[in-house]
């Protein structure tokens, strides 16, 4: 049987991608551990520059760090700030017409020399008060920063359409005299252990 040229292009085009495709399934395993290898070279080279550039800054980062530092409020040693800075986001949200429906505050955290408190409210009132609040925070460089916000229509009958409410919390960083954290109420002191009892003597 004579075959003809056409036909002998199409075997060997045949033959071509079965090779083609048995190679692939035989190096496909190693192929993927190429890729792997060169996904960790990459991650390792893009660590390596972020890491060289830290350095680089790191100078201007550390004035920066001293900066704000030195910008922190102080506190006395032993000193419970909570109720100074509820009164002080008291007094900012009612220079700006928000009000606070509920405070909370939460325990102090203490991260080398700095310090840090949560602030948790509920508040009620205008967007433009809202904004203007939450401007005014911002403006306070590291002192406070709002990190959670919720916002959503106020209701009621007295509420207006332009009348909204929510709940953010604000952390406040400070520092303190000689890095001591807050005073924990003293223990009472213990009750005084009874007398031993005196030994009886026997009359002859």
């Amino acid at each position: 049987m004579k075959i003809a040229a056409r036909e002998w292009n199409l075997l060997a085009i045949t033959l071509g991608v079965v090779v083609c495709a048995l190679t692939y399934l035989a190096l496909e395993p190693y192929l993927l551990e190429w890729k792997g290898f060169r996904d960790k070279q990459e991650e390792l080279t893009s660590r390596l520059e972020r890491a060289e550039n830290m350095l680089a800054r790191r100078e201007s980062v550390t004035a920066r760090l001293a900066e704000i530092r030195q910008g922190l409020p102080v506190f006395p040693a032993g000193k419970k700030v909570e109720a100074e800075l509820l009164m002080t986001l008291e007094k900012v949200a009612g220079q700006h017409g928000l009000v606070l429906t509920r405070r909370a505050a939460d325990a102090e955290k203490e991260a080398g020399d700095l310090f840090e408190t949560a602030i948790t409210c509920d508040w009620e009132g205008e967007l433009a008060a809202l904004v203007h609040f939450l401007y005014e925070q911002q403006t306070e460089n590291a002192v406070s920063d709002v990190r959670h916000l919720s916002v959503q229509p106020a209701s009621g009958p007295h509420a207006g359409l332009d009348r909204l409410k929510g709940s953010f919390t604000i952390y406040y960083a400070y520092r303190r005299e000689n890095g001591a954290t807050e005073s924990k109420t003293e223990a009472s002191p213990a009750s005084s252990a009874p007398e031993a009892p005196q030994p009886e003597m026997d009359t002859l």
